[in-house]
């Protein structure tokens, strides 16, 4: 009978202490994700509270409808130059002149995210072309800022884990250590996107971006070259964009390219950069305003 009473209580110190390792492996595993994203860009650098970049894009039709063979990136064409803005924790101006459109030739857009909505002003034009919810699902210009921008409703449902560690075997990066931090929307558990990030310099070097459905279009971001900037610390250069499908994700097309230069950081960027009241006096009627946009006005 005390053979019987000591072997329960074993097993119980047993459970009891393996319990408590696996409890302290999931602690690890999530601080040690989020340190890993905190430190996305910074390092052992000053926290970004604004930045400036100068920047040109490539960019080609890629979609399932389009009948043209995807380019390479010296054949895709040259579509346009501007500046972007970025101030924490999630707005952005974009101003973009466009040299190669078939509509937009010599025109330039002006669009600014307040993380409410997203406005368009085209030149200098005293109201907005379209006025819409500020989409969280990532444009191809919040990319170099992608791990900066910070959602209060986002940063409550993604999750991040830490899920494996990859050495680059090939090219340029050949050797690189790599962590692999997953996101999990906990509202829906499902892997959203996922970073491979090289923690040498804390520079991402590819992003995914997972469809949600057949009608999606899922996005691969490579990051290429680096510059070091106003402040010492090193920021990519180039950002590759490639689509891929729902049904067939190893068919990635190469459809934006992104070249970043003259980039500056803590500059003192100031709040009326990202103010659209004030250009916005009677718009057209054919404009798609949102309701709720109007009774805040």
């Amino acid at each position: 009978m005390e053979e019987k009473i000591f072997k329960f209580f074993g097993t119980l110190v047993l459970l009891f202490f393996v319990s408590l390792f696996i409890f302290k492996l999931n602690i690890f595993s999530y601080n040690a994700a989020f340190d890993y994203v905190d430190k996305v860009y910074v390092g052992k650098y000053t926290k970004i509270r604004d930045m400036v970049i100068e920047y040109e894009f490539r960019a080609q039709d890629v979609s399932k409808d389009s009948k043209k063979v995807a380019a390479k990136e010296d054949d895709i064409p040259l579509i346009g130059r501007g500046k972007i803005f970025y101030k924490e924790p999630y707005f952005l101006r974009i101003e973009t002149e466009f040299v190669y459109h078939s509509s937009l030739e010599g025109v330039t857009l002006i669009t600014i995210k307040d993380g409410q909505y997203t406005t368009i002003f085209k030149n200098d034009a005293p109201y907005p072309l379209n006025i819409s919810k500020d989409n969280r699902y990532p444009l191809v210009v919040n990319f170099p800022f992608f791990p900066l921008l910070r959602y209060p409703e986002m940063e409550k449902i993604l999750y991040p884990v830490v899920v494996g560690y990859e050495t680059v075997g090939v090219g340029q990066d050949k050797g690189k250590n790599l962590v692999v931090i997953s996101f999990i929307d906990t509202s829906k558990m499902y892997e959203r996107y996922r970073m491979y990030l090289d923690v040498s310099n804390y520079l991402p070097s590819k992003v995914i971006f997972y469809p949600f459905s057949k009608e999606q279009m899922g996005i691969e971001v490579i990051y290429k070259g680096i510059s070091y900037i106003n402040d010492g610390r090193p920021f990519p250069t180039k950002v590759l964009i490639y689509n891929f499908s729902y049904d067939n994700p190893n068919n990635k097309k190469l459809a934006w390219v992104l070249y970043l230069k003259n980039i500056s950081i803590n500059v003192g960027v100031t709040d009326d950069l990202f103010d659209s009241s004030i250009r916005e006096k009677k718009p057209p009627e054919d404009i798609f305003i949102p309701p709720e946009y109007k009774k805040n006005k």
